[in-house]
């Protein structure tokens, strides 16, 4: 318990945030992509991969993006009977992001499952949750006139899953925001945020409650933005999540099963992006 206290009192985000992020569209028919690493661990378990993304700014209040694309190197656990393994390619979410003045925006994302989605062994984490899924909502973003180069953007969404594989994730309400500062010295912005999920109502499995609703999320990263020069920046996060799952022991064929929301963990995410 201590251990995860402090992990959370230093750390990451996870590999999978859903909308570009908090702040301000691209302008002028401005276009970015970016690739990154993502890693995260806990105990025995660890997952590694690459990920990619575009976003191109069609209008000026029109942003649309693809997220989450790339490839697991692996996700496994490191136990006797395990074995290695769990690459393959990841899901990919279209999103879009609307301005409705310059400082409140709609976001509407759509997840594809189209990664590979089977485990194939004890102890493997396939790349894919094979939920198909929309998550919406809103998000302000203003700078703090008090402080020269700070400024700090919130989220708020509703997370609709979809049935799969006899599985029907219950509504989840997500919370989110990031204090970001810009260095007067250097071209560097350092950031600090954190989320919080809430899964409203139960899920099921083949129409049987799962009995998990109020199961919680938490996360909070630290990290750095250095801006190379107007068109290149590289963005570094450590990220901890701790997941707050409320089940119960079934004695049916419920038993064993469960959706779960990010679990606990701590890693790492490491971006470059280009604008043109």
């Amino acid at each position: 318990m201590i251990k995860k206290v402090l992990l959370l009192a230093a750390a990451l985000a996870t590999s999978s945030f859903a909308t570009w992020d908090y702040f301000s569209l691209l302008q002028n028919n401005q276009g970015s992509v970016k690739a990154g690493l993502y890693y995260d661990m806990d105990d025995d378990w660890s997952q590694m991969g690459l990920k990619v993304g575009a976003r191109m700014n069609l209008a000026p209040q029109l942003e649309l993006s693809l997220q989450g694309f790339g490839y697991q190197l692996w996700g496994e656990e490191d136990c006797k009977d395990c074995e290695e393994g769990g690459s393959g390619l990841r899901d990919l979410t279209i999103g879009a992001r609307f301005a409705l003045d310059p400082e409140l925006y709609f976001f509407l994302d759509f997840n594809l499952p189209i990664g590979k989605d089977k485990k194939t062994g004890l102890g493997r984490t396939p790349p894919s949750k094979k939920e198909l899924f929309l998550y919406f909502g809103a998000q302000h973003t203003q700078a703090i006139e008090s402080i020269k180069g700070a400024a700090y953007g919130a989220e708020a969404g509703v997370f609709w899953g979809f049935e799969h594989h006899g599985l029907e994730r219950g509504l989840e309400i997500r919370l989110g925001g990031e204090f970001d500062y810009t260095l007067p010295t250097a071209p560097v912005t350092l950031l600090l945020g954190g989320q919080i999920w809430f899964r409203l109502f139960e899920s099921e499995y083949k129409d049987k409650d799962l009995h998990d609703d109020w199961s919680q999320q938490y996360k909070i990263w630290i990290g750095a933005d250095f801006a190379v020069n107007n068109q290149i920046s590289i963005k570094g996060k450590v990220i901890a999540r701790s997941q707050d799952l409320k089940t119960k022991n079934f004695t049916d064929e419920r038993a064993g099963q469960r959706i779960e929301m990010e679990g606990d963990a701590t890693g790492f995410t490491v971006d470059v992006e280009f604008k043109f």
